[in-house]
């Protein structure tokens, strides 16, 4: 089943410049270990959707190693995907900068991305790549493997404070369990463990 990519572009960095980019960028940092474990679970698991999926796994692989390289300039819960999207594409590197717009509670409206500075268009995931990130970041709580329930339980103490992130978190809340049971139902596997499983190999 092919899942469309919408309009953008096909082309993507390859493994070892994500690599490069993010060990520069991130200069041990440790949301670098972050980063690095979720594009693992990301990796191993899209061998399993490919079975059914026309997905591009090298891009999931690279994506996901940079869903986070805006944490060099800021911690912000929504800030770091915009200063990692501007980069990205100060680099020439489209397909990444839109994920690491969209990745960011599974999206932004062409209204909130414009009252960000970013252009005033729909940053959401569309594609099954651009799906898939998002809900395996929400898997992964530094560099181990966790439930829904305990990351956004997480996110919610973390960000107590900000009613606006609260608000946006609760409905990616939806939108993660929503594309991780249609996937734990269709490849009778659950994805949680699977996680687990890939990290603790490490």
């Amino acid at each position: 089943m092919e899942i469309s990519s919408g309009n953008r572009s096909c082309g993507f960095t390859s493994s070892v410049e994500a690599s490069h980019l993010i060990n520069r960028y991130g200069n041990g940092a440790p949301w670098v270990k972050h980063c690095s474990a979720v594009s693992r679970v990301a990796s191993c698991l899209s061998d399993i959707f490919a079975a059914k999926y026309a997905i591009n796994i090298e891009f999931i692989r690279t994506a996901s190693l940079l869903h986070d390289i805006g944490r060099y300039k800021t911690q912000d819960p929504i800030l770091h995907g915009i200063e990692g999207y501007r980069l990205l594409i100060s680099l020439g590197y489209v397909d990444e900068a839109f994920v690491c717009a969209s990745h960011v509670l599974y999206g932004l409206s062409s209204a909130e991305a414009s009252r960000y500075g970013l252009p005033e268009q729909d940053f959401i995931p569309i594609s099954f790549e651009e799906k898939l990130i998002p809900l395996i970041d929400f898997l992964v709580e530094h560099d181990r493997a966790v439930s829904l329930d305990k990351r956004f339980e997480s996110l919610r103490l973390r960000n107590s404070a900000n009613k606006d992130f609260l608000m946006k978190l609760e409905k990616a809340e939806v939108k993660a369990r929503t594309f991780m049971h249609r996937l734990n139902s269709e490849f009778n596997i659950s994805m949680e463990e699977l996680a687990a499983r890939i990290l603790q190999k490490e």
